[in-house]
């Protein structure tokens, strides 16, 4: 099941044979009365590692570290691969694959590296590294700066789904660790925030600093007090 559920829609009648329209449904009078930011989020909460969804669903899962097949020798690839098949045959509820893409903001980087070629006397290289700063710097502008991240997320209903998710994560996450420089850890409020924020941010995500909590109140002042000093001043 997707982590972000596609809302209820109602299909026009008047939409042409083999292709389907969608419309979001209305709110009623009621509901859009109290509608707030958060009623058009697909999310109503995130507390001890879980997500809850506005459908009642909870969802839990690992952030996975890259894994390259290509650097083990043929015994170490089935292994890996009959492992990894054996922990995810052990998941007793839905699960999926997510692999995002988050942009890395190398300016400061080509900056620094700009500033080390001009203290560089000339010769060979120097020139190397203003070659290699004119290919990083192509890279940039191509928008190709990107690291990908990957997620296996569970999904559980019911009113014991978070301590279910917390059991299932840790027999799966001891699973994943038998094969060899496979790293997989459970993600925290923290990494889901990370998530959320490559979710509904991702062109802001280099640039800008992802919020370590939400929400987050604005600072209440006692102004009474104030006064009362200035006045006794």
């Amino acid at each position: 099941m997707p982590i972000f559920p596609r809302p209820k829609h109602t299909a026009p009648s008047s939409a042409p044979t083999g292709i389907r329209t969608f419309v979001k449904a209305k709110p009623t009078a009621a509901e859009q009365a109290v509608l707030t930011a958060q009623a058009w989020l697909p999310l109503r909460d995130l507390r001890d590692g879980c997500l809850v969804r506005n459908d009642g669903a909870t969802v839990a899962g690992l952030q996975i570290a890259p894994y390259s097949l290509a650097l083990k020798s043929g015994r170490e690839q089935t292994q890996a691969v009959q492992a990894l098949t054996a922990a995810l045959n052990g998941i007793d509820g839905a699960w999926q694959w997510l692999s995002v893409y988050r942009p890395v903001d190398l300016n400061q980087y080509l900056a620094t590296v700009d500033g080390t070629i001009e203290t560089m006397p000339q010769g060979k290289r120097r020139q190397i590294l203003a070659d290699y700063l004119r290919w990083a710097t192509h890279l940039v502008r191509a928008g190709e700066t990107v690291e990908r991240k990957y997620y296996l997320l569970l999904t559980r209903m019911g009113k014991d789904a978070a301590q279910d998710h917390q059991n299932m994560l840790t027999q799966l996450t001891g699973a994943l660790h038998t094969i060899r420089g496979f790293q997989a850890t459970p993600l925290d409020d923290a990494a889901w925030r990370e998530l959320l924020f490559l979710a509904f941010h991702a062109e802001q995500a280099a640039v800008e600093t992802i919020p370590d909590g939400f929400p987050r109140q604005a600072p209440v002042y006692d102004l009474s007090k104030e006064v009362g000093h200035a006045e006794t001043d």
